[in-house]
């Protein structure tokens, strides 16, 4: 119904710009005000998203408990843990991990899968909570030796 509305009201006003030449620059004056103001706000929300990357250091955000158990099919698994923040007074929005696989022989550890994954959940500051989540590795060979998982937080979104 909104869209009606607009479509309506814009039609009205390039009607009304056709027919009436004063009106033409008003309505010249008032798109280059919006667009202005579009543009501020554009870079204003661009500057928001950089800075809530840049609220809570990584080392503030921690991951305990992880276990890791077959997915669906053999190519990914489902991996569960607790993630805290640590931080005294920002919210942490999401964290992205690079979870890794290594086939590892006797002495000797190769890469086998490594995805990066985000986890989109709200901690509240000195708070914890449990995730579960499937991580799929597309291109991951059979495993040889024993299978050894390491995880890493690469960033962290807040506000």
């Amino acid at each position: 119904m909104l869209r009606i509305a607009l479509l309506l009201l814009i039609l009205i006003i390039i009607l009304v710009a056709a027919y009436l030449p004063k009106f033409r620059r008003a309505l010249g004056m008032m798109l280059l005000v919006l667009m202005g103001a579009t543009g501020f706000i554009i870079w204003q929300d661009t500057r928001e998203w950089e800075l809530e990357f840049q609220r809570i250091p990584i080392a503030q955000a921690q991951l305990s408990n992880m276990i890791v158990r077959p997915g669906l099919n053999s190519r990914s698994f489902v991996v569960t843990g607790r993630l805290q923040n640590a931080a005294q007074s920002f919210t942490l929005l999401s964290a992205t991990l690079q979870v890794t696989i290594e086939d590892c022989h006797i002495t000797t550890c190769e890469i086998v899968g490594q995805e990066d994954v985000e986890i989109s959940m709200e901690i509240h500051p000195n708070q914890t909570r449990d995730f579960s989540m499937t991580i799929p590795f597309p291109t991951m060979p059979k495993i040889i030796g024993e299978a050894r998982w390491r995880y890493e937080i690469l960033k962290v979104r807040a506000r």
